[in-house]
């Protein structure tokens, strides 16, 4: 394994777009058509905001994951989250890149960024239904925040840095 966690490049704008989809395409049986598009059309625009950070993981030029990574998470457009806190968006690994830690990597890319800019916390949401994802978050100390949930919609995860 020797894949690099580094910030997408604006050419590569579309290959992460499609890694997202496709990395998310498994659930949308769980979602009418309409909420389902209207997710995808989310998901492009954040993906093309220059709020946040956009970083990537790659091997041997392939994307095999990505993130967008909000030092202020009143950035991200999701949440009101606590002033002074991070919120992460995004996390996705393309189905052919999964089991090889690229999920870990990118969230501990994210984690050590946000330390280094002394973040107090760090918060994020994400579906029931994203057994993976959540058990990436749950193995590097992420907790339920309830109180932040969307109802109906994602639950909220929170990690203290401080």
């Amino acid at each position: 394994m020797n894949i690099l966690i580094r910030e997408a490049r604006p050419e590569e704008l579309d290959r992460v777009e499609d890694l997202v989809k496709e990395a998310y395409r498994e659930f949308q049986p769980l979602f009418p058509e309409v909420i389902w598009n209207s997710w995808m059309d989310n998901i492009s625009r954040t993906i093309r905001s220059p709020a946040g950070i956009l970083l990537v993981a790659a091997e041997a030029g392939e994307i095999l994951g990505a993130v967008k990574f909000y030092p202020d998470a009143a950035q991200s457009g999701m949440g009101t989250w606590p002033a002074g806190s991070a919120a992460i968006r995004i996390f996705a690994v393309a189905p052919r890149g999964r089991g090889r830690g690229a999920g870990a990597l990118l969230t501990r890319e994210v984690l050590r960024r946000a330390r280094e800019m002394e973040i107090p916390a760090i918060f994020l949401y994400t579906g029931e239904f994203m057994h993976a994802g959540r058990h990436i978050y749950e193995k590097l100390g992420f907790r339920r925040a309830p109180e932040f949930d969307r109802q109906p919609g994602p639950i909220a995860c929170r990690l203290d840095l401080a």
